[in-house]
Protein backbone atom coordinates (compact mmCIF):
# COMPACT_ATOMS: atom_id res chain seq x y z
CA UNK A 1 0.00 0.00 0.00
CA UNK A 2 2.90 2.39 0.68
CA UNK A 3 3.97 2.18 -2.96
CA UNK A 4 0.39 2.89 -4.06
CA UNK A 5 0.31 6.05 -1.93
CA UNK A 6 2.93 7.43 -4.29
CA UNK A 7 0.81 6.31 -7.23
CA UNK A 8 -2.09 8.38 -5.85
CA UNK A 9 0.33 11.29 -5.44
CA UNK A 10 1.54 10.95 -9.04
CA UNK A 11 -2.07 10.88 -10.19
CA UNK A 12 -2.84 14.01 -8.19
CA UNK A 13 0.00 16.05 -9.69
CA UNK A 14 -1.69 15.36 -13.05
CA UNK A 15 0.07 12.36 -14.52
CA UNK A 16 -2.96 10.90 -16.28
CA UNK A 17 -4.01 7.30 -16.85
CA UNK A 18 -2.51 7.12 -20.33
CA UNK A 19 0.91 8.23 -19.10
CA UNK A 20 0.73 5.93 -16.08
CA UNK A 21 0.26 3.00 -18.45
CA UNK A 22 3.35 4.03 -20.38
CA UNK A 23 5.57 4.79 -17.39
CA UNK A 24 4.65 1.67 -15.42
CA UNK A 25 4.15 -0.79 -18.23
CA UNK A 26 6.80 -3.16 -16.86
CA UNK A 27 7.17 -2.04 -13.25
CA UNK A 28 5.35 -0.59 -10.26
CA UNK A 29 8.13 1.50 -8.73
CA UNK A 30 5.87 4.43 -7.94
CA UNK A 31 7.95 5.81 -5.06
CA UNK A 32 11.19 5.60 -7.03
CA UNK A 33 9.67 7.43 -9.99
CA UNK A 34 8.13 10.13 -7.80
CA UNK A 35 11.43 10.82 -6.08
CA UNK A 36 13.31 10.92 -9.41
CA UNK A 37 10.89 13.24 -11.21
CA UNK A 38 12.68 15.89 -13.23
CA UNK A 39 12.23 17.81 -16.46
CA UNK A 40 14.41 15.32 -18.31
CA UNK A 41 12.56 12.30 -16.93
CA UNK A 42 9.17 13.69 -17.88
CA UNK A 43 10.39 14.82 -21.29
CA UNK A 44 11.60 11.29 -22.03
CA UNK A 45 8.02 10.04 -21.57
CA UNK A 46 6.59 12.56 -24.03
CA UNK A 47 5.36 15.31 -21.71
CA UNK A 48 5.25 18.78 -23.24
CA UNK A 49 7.15 21.72 -21.64
CA UNK A 50 3.82 23.15 -20.44
CA UNK A 51 2.82 19.84 -18.85
CA UNK A 52 6.26 19.44 -17.25
CA UNK A 53 6.07 22.89 -15.67
CA UNK A 54 2.57 22.19 -14.33
CA UNK A 55 3.57 18.79 -12.85
CA UNK A 56 6.71 20.13 -11.16
CA UNK A 57 4.76 23.02 -9.64
CA UNK A 58 2.10 20.64 -8.30
CA UNK A 59 4.72 18.32 -6.89
CA UNK A 60 5.49 20.91 -4.23
CA UNK A 61 1.84 21.41 -3.27
CA UNK A 62 1.04 17.91 -2.00
CA UNK A 63 2.74 15.41 0.24
CA UNK A 64 2.47 11.72 1.03
CA UNK A 65 1.27 12.27 4.61
CA UNK A 66 -1.88 14.10 3.44
CA UNK A 67 -2.60 11.43 0.87
CA UNK A 68 -2.21 8.66 3.44
CA UNK A 69 -4.47 10.41 5.94
CA UNK A 70 -7.20 10.97 3.38
CA UNK A 71 -7.16 7.38 2.11
CA UNK A 72 -7.15 5.98 5.65
CA UNK A 73 -10.01 8.18 6.86
CA UNK A 74 -12.22 7.07 3.98
CA UNK A 75 -10.95 3.48 3.98
CA UNK A 76 -10.11 3.78 0.30
CA UNK A 77 -8.29 1.05 -1.59
CA UNK A 78 -6.29 1.78 -4.75
CA UNK A 79 -6.83 -0.85 -7.44
CA UNK A 80 -4.47 -0.97 -10.42
CA UNK A 81 -4.79 -2.84 -13.68
CA UNK A 82 -2.27 -5.37 -12.37
CA UNK A 83 -4.43 -6.33 -9.38
CA UNK A 84 -6.64 -9.42 -9.32
CA UNK A 85 -9.74 -7.43 -8.30
CA UNK A 86 -9.53 -5.14 -11.33
CA UNK A 87 -12.75 -6.02 -13.26
CA UNK A 88 -12.20 -7.93 -16.49
CA UNK A 89 -14.73 -5.76 -18.33
CA UNK A 90 -12.74 -2.57 -17.67
CA UNK A 91 -9.66 -4.15 -19.22
CA UNK A 92 -11.48 -4.10 -22.57
CA UNK A 93 -11.72 -0.28 -22.67
CA UNK A 94 -9.41 1.18 -25.34
CA UNK A 95 -8.40 3.97 -22.93
CA UNK A 96 -8.77 1.83 -19.81
CA UNK A 97 -7.97 3.49 -16.48
CA UNK A 98 -4.64 2.50 -14.98
CA UNK A 99 -6.14 2.69 -11.51
CA UNK A 100 -9.34 3.44 -9.67
CA UNK A 101 -10.19 4.28 -6.09
CA UNK A 102 -12.50 1.86 -4.32
CA UNK A 103 -14.48 1.78 -1.11
CA UNK A 104 -15.20 -1.82 -0.11
CA UNK A 105 -15.07 -4.46 -2.82
CA UNK A 106 -15.94 -5.25 -6.41
CA UNK A 107 -16.09 -8.54 -8.27
CA UNK A 108 -16.80 -9.95 -11.73
CA UNK A 109 -20.44 -10.82 -11.05
CA UNK A 110 -22.92 -9.72 -13.80
CA UNK A 111 -23.80 -6.04 -13.51
CA UNK A 112 -26.87 -4.19 -14.74
CA UNK A 113 -26.68 -0.43 -15.28
CA UNK A 114 -29.69 1.78 -14.61
CA UNK A 115 -29.28 5.30 -16.00
CA UNK A 116 -31.62 8.22 -16.54
CA UNK A 117 -32.59 11.81 -15.98
CA UNK A 118 -31.94 13.90 -12.89
CA UNK A 119 -35.43 15.39 -13.31
CA UNK A 120 -37.32 12.15 -13.15
CA UNK A 121 -41.14 12.11 -13.12
CA UNK A 122 -43.27 10.04 -10.75
CA UNK A 123 -44.06 7.64 -13.62
CA UNK A 124 -40.40 6.81 -14.14
CA UNK A 125 -39.71 6.67 -10.43
CA UNK A 126 -42.44 4.06 -9.96
CA UNK A 127 -41.05 2.16 -12.96
CA UNK A 128 -37.62 2.00 -11.33
CA UNK A 129 -39.03 0.73 -8.06
CA UNK A 130 -41.05 -1.91 -9.87
CA UNK A 131 -38.31 -3.21 -12.16
CA UNK A 132 -35.05 -2.71 -10.25
CA UNK A 133 -36.39 -4.50 -7.18
CA UNK A 134 -36.65 -7.78 -9.10
CA UNK A 135 -33.56 -7.58 -11.29
CA UNK A 136 -31.36 -6.58 -8.35
CA UNK A 137 -31.86 -10.10 -7.01
CA UNK A 138 -29.82 -11.41 -9.93
CA UNK A 139 -27.53 -8.56 -10.98
CA UNK A 140 -25.41 -5.94 -9.23
CA UNK A 141 -27.06 -2.59 -9.94
CA UNK A 142 -24.63 -0.01 -11.34
CA UNK A 143 -25.54 3.65 -11.56
CA UNK A 144 -24.16 7.16 -11.33
CA UNK A 145 -24.22 9.34 -8.26
CA UNK A 146 -26.78 11.88 -9.43
CA UNK A 147 -30.16 12.66 -7.95
CA UNK A 148 -33.46 10.96 -8.73
CA UNK A 149 -32.95 8.05 -11.16
CA UNK A 150 -29.54 6.98 -9.87
CA UNK A 151 -30.40 7.62 -6.23
CA UNK A 152 -33.64 5.66 -6.53
CA UNK A 153 -31.86 2.72 -8.18
CA UNK A 154 -29.30 2.53 -5.36
CA UNK A 155 -31.98 2.79 -2.67
CA UNK A 156 -34.13 0.05 -4.21
CA UNK A 157 -31.14 -2.28 -4.46
CA UNK A 158 -30.19 -1.61 -0.83
CA UNK A 159 -33.75 -2.21 0.35
CA UNK A 160 -33.68 -5.56 -1.45
CA UNK A 161 -30.36 -6.36 0.25
CA UNK A 162 -28.72 -6.57 -3.17
CA UNK A 163 -25.38 -5.37 -4.47
CA UNK A 164 -25.14 -1.86 -5.85
CA UNK A 165 -22.16 0.00 -7.27
CA UNK A 166 -21.94 3.77 -7.54
CA UNK A 167 -19.59 5.21 -10.15
CA UNK A 168 -18.95 8.83 -9.24
CA UNK A 169 -17.58 11.77 -11.22
CA UNK A 170 -15.59 13.40 -8.42
CA UNK A 171 -12.89 11.92 -6.24
CA UNK A 172 -14.18 9.33 -3.82
CA UNK A 173 -14.01 11.56 -0.74
CA UNK A 174 -16.50 14.14 -1.99
CA UNK A 175 -20.20 13.77 -1.13
CA UNK A 176 -21.78 15.39 -4.16
CA UNK A 177 -24.63 16.04 -4.45
CA UNK A 178 -24.76 16.81 -0.73
CA UNK A 179 -28.29 15.38 -0.48
CA UNK A 180 -26.84 11.95 -1.19
CA UNK A 181 -24.39 11.96 1.71
CA UNK A 182 -26.51 9.61 3.83
CA UNK A 183 -27.04 7.28 0.87
CA UNK A 184 -23.29 7.20 0.31
CA UNK A 185 -22.82 6.06 3.91
CA UNK A 186 -25.54 3.43 3.52
CA UNK A 187 -23.84 1.91 0.48
CA UNK A 188 -20.50 1.74 2.27
CA UNK A 189 -22.04 0.45 5.51
CA UNK A 190 -23.62 -2.41 3.57
CA UNK A 191 -20.20 -3.19 2.05
CA UNK A 192 -21.23 -2.41 -1.50
CA UNK A 193 -18.93 -0.46 -3.77
CA UNK A 194 -18.24 3.17 -4.58
CA UNK A 195 -15.60 3.74 -7.24
CA UNK A 196 -13.90 6.71 -8.90
CA UNK A 197 -11.12 7.09 -11.43
CA UNK A 198 -10.48 10.75 -10.65
CA UNK A 199 -7.57 12.11 -8.59
CA UNK A 200 -7.83 12.87 -4.90
CA UNK A 201 -9.52 16.18 -3.99
CA UNK A 202 -10.92 16.65 -7.50
CA UNK A 203 -14.36 18.24 -7.54
CA UNK A 204 -16.86 17.62 -10.33
CA UNK A 205 -16.38 18.99 -13.83
CA UNK A 206 -18.51 18.71 -17.01
CA UNK A 207 -15.53 16.94 -18.60
CA UNK A 208 -15.84 14.16 -16.04
CA UNK A 209 -19.37 13.12 -17.04
CA UNK A 210 -18.60 11.31 -20.32
CA UNK A 211 -15.62 9.56 -18.69
CA UNK A 212 -17.80 8.33 -15.83
CA UNK A 213 -20.49 7.25 -18.31
CA UNK A 214 -17.96 5.21 -20.24
CA UNK A 215 -16.96 3.37 -17.06
CA UNK A 216 -20.62 2.57 -16.35
CA UNK A 217 -21.18 1.26 -19.89
CA UNK A 218 -18.09 -0.94 -19.86
CA UNK A 219 -18.54 -2.16 -16.30
CA UNK A 220 -22.10 -3.36 -16.99
CA UNK A 221 -23.23 -6.18 -19.22
CA UNK A 222 -26.72 -4.74 -19.75
CA UNK A 223 -28.22 -1.23 -19.53
CA UNK A 224 -31.71 0.01 -18.63
CA UNK A 225 -32.49 3.57 -19.76
CA UNK A 226 -35.00 5.47 -17.63
CA UNK A 227 -36.16 8.74 -19.20
CA UNK A 228 -33.78 10.77 -21.34
CA UNK A 229 -33.95 14.18 -22.98
CA UNK A 230 -32.53 14.71 -26.47
CA UNK A 231 -29.43 16.32 -24.97
CA UNK A 232 -28.63 14.21 -21.97
CA UNK A 233 -25.61 12.52 -20.40
CA UNK A 234 -27.76 9.39 -20.36
CA UNK A 235 -27.48 9.15 -24.13
CA UNK A 236 -23.70 8.79 -23.93
CA UNK A 237 -24.04 5.63 -21.85
CA UNK A 238 -26.84 4.29 -24.06
CA UNK A 239 -24.90 4.89 -27.27
CA UNK A 240 -21.77 3.34 -25.80
CA UNK A 241 -23.78 0.27 -24.79
CA UNK A 242 -25.08 -0.05 -28.36
CA UNK A 243 -21.58 0.37 -29.79
CA UNK A 244 -20.41 -2.41 -27.49
CA UNK A 245 -23.25 -4.72 -28.59
CA UNK A 246 -24.70 -4.79 -25.10
CA UNK A 247 -28.40 -5.38 -24.48
CA UNK A 248 -30.24 -2.09 -24.05
CA UNK A 249 -33.66 -1.90 -22.39
CA UNK A 250 -35.98 1.04 -22.05
CA UNK A 251 -39.50 1.86 -20.89
CA UNK A 252 -42.08 3.48 -23.23
CA UNK A 253 -44.22 6.42 -22.20
CA UNK A 254 -46.31 9.38 -23.36
CA UNK A 255 -45.57 10.34 -26.99
CA UNK A 256 -46.30 13.98 -26.14
CA UNK A 257 -43.65 14.19 -23.43
CA UNK A 258 -40.24 15.46 -24.57
CA UNK A 259 -38.44 13.47 -21.89
CA UNK A 260 -39.80 10.19 -23.27
CA UNK A 261 -39.20 10.89 -26.95
CA UNK A 262 -35.73 9.41 -27.06
CA UNK A 263 -36.69 6.22 -25.19
CA UNK A 264 -39.66 5.73 -27.52
CA UNK A 265 -37.39 6.20 -30.54
CA UNK A 266 -34.96 3.58 -29.23
CA UNK A 267 -37.81 1.08 -29.19
CA UNK A 268 -39.18 2.26 -32.54
CA UNK A 269 -35.80 1.76 -34.23
CA UNK A 270 -35.27 -1.63 -32.56
CA UNK A 271 -32.20 -0.34 -30.76
CA UNK A 272 -33.62 -1.12 -27.32
CA UNK A 273 -35.95 -3.79 -26.04
CA UNK A 274 -39.32 -2.61 -24.82
CA UNK A 275 -39.63 -3.16 -21.08
CA UNK A 276 -42.91 -2.96 -19.20
CA UNK A 277 -41.87 -5.04 -16.22
CA UNK A 278 -38.94 -6.95 -14.78
CA UNK A 279 -40.15 -10.13 -16.49
CA UNK A 280 -39.21 -8.63 -19.88
CA UNK A 281 -35.60 -8.42 -18.71
CA UNK A 282 -35.42 -11.61 -16.68
CA UNK A 283 -36.80 -13.74 -19.52
CA UNK A 284 -33.97 -12.55 -21.76
CA UNK A 285 -31.58 -14.45 -19.52
CA UNK A 286 -33.79 -17.49 -18.90
CA UNK A 287 -34.91 -16.24 -15.49
CA UNK A 288 -38.65 -16.79 -15.73
CA UNK A 289 -39.73 -16.06 -12.20
CA UNK A 290 -38.95 -12.79 -10.41
CA UNK A 291 -38.57 -14.58 -7.08
CA UNK A 292 -36.83 -17.81 -8.04
CA UNK A 293 -35.47 -19.59 -11.07
CA UNK A 294 -38.20 -21.56 -12.76
CA UNK A 295 -37.28 -25.03 -13.83
CA UNK A 296 -36.98 -25.11 -17.58
CA UNK A 297 -39.39 -27.33 -19.44
CA UNK A 298 -38.05 -30.23 -21.42
CA UNK A 299 -37.44 -29.16 -25.02
CA UNK A 300 -37.80 -31.66 -27.84
CA UNK A 301 -35.45 -31.12 -30.79
CA UNK A 302 -35.83 -32.73 -34.20
CA UNK A 303 -32.14 -33.68 -34.29
CA UNK A 304 -28.70 -33.02 -32.80
CA UNK A 305 -28.11 -30.02 -35.05
CA UNK A 306 -31.06 -28.12 -33.58
CA UNK A 307 -29.96 -28.98 -30.05
CA UNK A 308 -26.43 -27.82 -30.83
CA UNK A 309 -27.71 -24.51 -32.25
CA UNK A 310 -29.93 -23.99 -29.22
CA UNK A 311 -27.15 -24.67 -26.71
CA UNK A 312 -24.84 -22.25 -28.54
CA UNK A 313 -27.48 -19.49 -28.59
CA UNK A 314 -28.11 -19.88 -24.85
CA UNK A 315 -24.55 -18.70 -24.29
CA UNK A 316 -24.38 -16.01 -26.96
CA UNK A 317 -26.57 -14.39 -29.63
CA UNK A 318 -25.14 -15.00 -33.11
CA UNK A 319 -25.87 -14.28 -36.78
CA UNK A 320 -26.36 -17.09 -39.28
CA UNK A 321 -22.81 -16.59 -40.62
CA UNK A 322 -21.37 -16.80 -37.12
CA UNK A 323 -23.33 -20.02 -36.52
CA UNK A 324 -22.00 -21.52 -39.77
CA UNK A 325 -18.43 -20.88 -38.62
CA UNK A 326 -19.17 -22.12 -35.11
CA UNK A 327 -20.89 -25.37 -36.11
CA UNK A 328 -19.00 -26.13 -39.32
CA UNK A 329 -22.02 -26.94 -41.53
CA UNK A 330 -23.12 -25.30 -44.79
CA UNK A 331 -25.31 -22.19 -44.70
CA UNK A 332 -28.22 -23.95 -46.45
CA UNK A 333 -28.53 -26.52 -43.65
CA UNK A 334 -28.17 -23.95 -40.88
CA UNK A 335 -30.70 -21.62 -42.56
CA UNK A 336 -33.28 -24.42 -42.79
CA UNK A 337 -32.77 -25.41 -39.15
CA UNK A 338 -33.06 -21.82 -37.97
CA UNK A 339 -36.33 -21.39 -39.90
CA UNK A 340 -37.83 -24.53 -38.37
CA UNK A 341 -36.72 -23.51 -34.88
CA UNK A 342 -38.32 -20.08 -35.38
CA UNK A 343 -41.59 -21.70 -36.45
CA UNK A 344 -41.51 -23.88 -33.34
CA UNK A 345 -40.75 -20.77 -31.24
CA UNK A 346 -37.48 -22.12 -29.91
CA UNK A 347 -35.50 -19.13 -31.13
CA UNK A 348 -36.08 -15.67 -32.58
CA UNK A 349 -34.21 -13.20 -34.71
CA UNK A 350 -33.54 -9.94 -32.89
CA UNK A 351 -31.22 -6.95 -33.18
CA UNK A 352 -28.57 -6.85 -35.93
CA UNK A 353 -29.85 -10.15 -37.41
CA UNK A 354 -28.70 -12.11 -34.43
CA UNK A 355 -30.58 -15.18 -33.25
CA UNK A 356 -31.41 -15.81 -29.61
CA UNK A 357 -33.44 -18.32 -27.62
CA UNK A 358 -36.99 -17.55 -26.51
Amino acid sequence: MNEKLYLALLHKIWINHKKLHIIFENNSKYKWFYEKISSNTLYSYGFTPKQIKFILENRNKYNIADIKKKLKNREVVIVTINDNNYPDSLKQIPNKPYLFYLRWSIDNSPKFAVVGSRKISSYWEQSIKKIVWDISSYFSIVSWWAAWCDTTSHIVALENNSKTISVIWTWIDIDYPVNNEKLYDRIVDWWWAVISIFPIWEFWSPHNFPIRNEIVAWLSVWVLVIEAMKRSWTLITANLALDLWKDLFTIPWDIFKSNSEWCNNLIKKWMAKLTNCSKDILEEYNIFDSNKLKEKQKIVFSDDIEENIYNILIIDNLTINELVLKIGLDIKTISFKLSMMEINMLIKKWLWWKYEVF
